[in-house]
């Protein structure tokens, strides 16, 4: 079940694959629309770098990069700063104590979403579920 403590919460953090599915109307997304409605929606910086990096590589052509940029316009972007580098560093370690790795960028996702008091809104509940005070909309959570 999806935590109470994460429907509570009025700013959630847009994982990833969850804007990747929006932006390219999948089915997926419409588990995560309710959610996100009335919310302030927002993404971490690694984010930006990821959906970017994907289209690169994909050779998507300027039509679609200019969508992807406007559809961006629909989320904060969160940035990086010394507090966030110390939230990172904090998350990684506690995970690496317990033999539960993160992959950097899941890393960067997770300490905006805590530093910033957010939820986490994913399709890839098994990259977050080991940090116990991350609020986290999951279909798998339900």
């Amino acid at each position: 079940m999806i935590s109470q403590d994460a429907l509570a919460k009025s700013r959630i953090v847009v994982d990833t694959d969850v804007v990747s599915y929006i932006f390219n109307g999948h089915t997926q997304a419409e588990f995560f629309k309710p959610y996100l409605a009335n919310k302030t929606l927002a993404v971490s910086f690694m984010t930006v770098a990821e959906l970017y990096c994907g289209a690169y590589h994909a050779g998507w052509g300027a039509n679609r990069l200019t969508r992807l940029e406007n559809h961006l316009k629909n989320y904060v972007v969160l940035p990086y700063d010394y507090e966030l580098c110390l939230k990172w560093a904090a998350i990684r370690q506690s995970g690496e104590s317990k033999g539960q790795c993160i992959y950097h960028s899941d890393c960067w996702i997770a300490s905006c979403a805590l530093l910033y008091d957010c939820a986490l809104a994913t399709n890839n509940r098994k990259h977050f579920e080991h940090i116990r005070e991350l609020p986290l909309i999951s279909p798998s959570l339900v």
